[in-house]
């Protein structure tokens, strides 16, 4: 593992929140994936207050101030700390990842727990078997927890492909805009339940999968 230097992570974090800011911060993700025979969603959101936890990184500023630092580029090396046990190290490998995840080919699946203490229900991961994010279930929407320098498909049972990623502002009604359509899919012809149906303001063709009949 690479170990990093202050001044090797301030580089990392500040130039990753630039992509942070412009392409997840304040943004829900609505992610639609295919577990077997059935079709599911989560929706998951980003905001400032997230990216300091996502680094790894341990500072006496509060979260949306070390954030602002960053995207301004005004934090300082004296401002955080790297832990003596790596942690920072294995979230700076994978952070340029993060900003992409939801933009790309990628997969879904419920946490194991395979002795492993994280408090995260399921992980979000590309297919390069680097980047895995996890997520907590709220109440509204899904957060990130942490992230993983790591396999997908070793963190999760079972891993699930997903199939569409649709994505909105935080305070929006709707999702409007697609980030990601699986090549073997018509975005008009996703089977999605009624209720998810609604959140989507795209086409007007989406077929409409039963709540009663999961399976296709």
């Amino acid at each position: 593992m690479k170990n990093y230097s202050k001044e090797q992570a301030l580089k990392i974090m500040t130039s990753v929140s630039e992509d942070f800011d412009k392409k997840i911060k304040d943004k829900h993700f609505l992610i639609v994936y295919q577990e077997n025979v059935n079709i599911r969603t989560v929706q998951v959101g980003f905001r400032d207050f997230n990216y300091l936890h996502m680094t790894g990184v341990k500072s006496a500023l509060s979260a949306p101030r070390f954030y602002e630092k960053c995207i301004n580029k005004k934090l300082k090396t004296t401002e955080f700390e790297l832990d003596l046990k790596g942690n920072a190290n294995r979230k700076l490998i994978v952070l340029p990842y993060l900003p992409d995840l939801l933009y790309n080919n990628c997969m879904v699946g419920d946490f194991i727990n395979s002795g492993i203490f994280i408090k995260a229900d399921y992980f979000v991961g590309n297919t390069k078997a680097v980047l895995s994010v996890g997520f907590r279930t709220g109440k509204s929407i899904d957060f990130p927890v942490t992230l993983y320098n790591e396999d997908i498909r070793k963190l999760t049972q079972p891993t699930c492909k997903v199939l569409a990623i649709f994505r909105k502002e935080y305070n929006e009604k709707y999702y409007m805009k697609c980030t990601y359509l699986s090549k073997e899919q018509n975005m008009n012809k996703l089977l999605l339940f009624e209720d998810v149906k609604k959140l989507i303001k795209i086409g007007d063709n989406i077929d409409v999968l039963d709540r009663d009949n999961e399976k296709l």
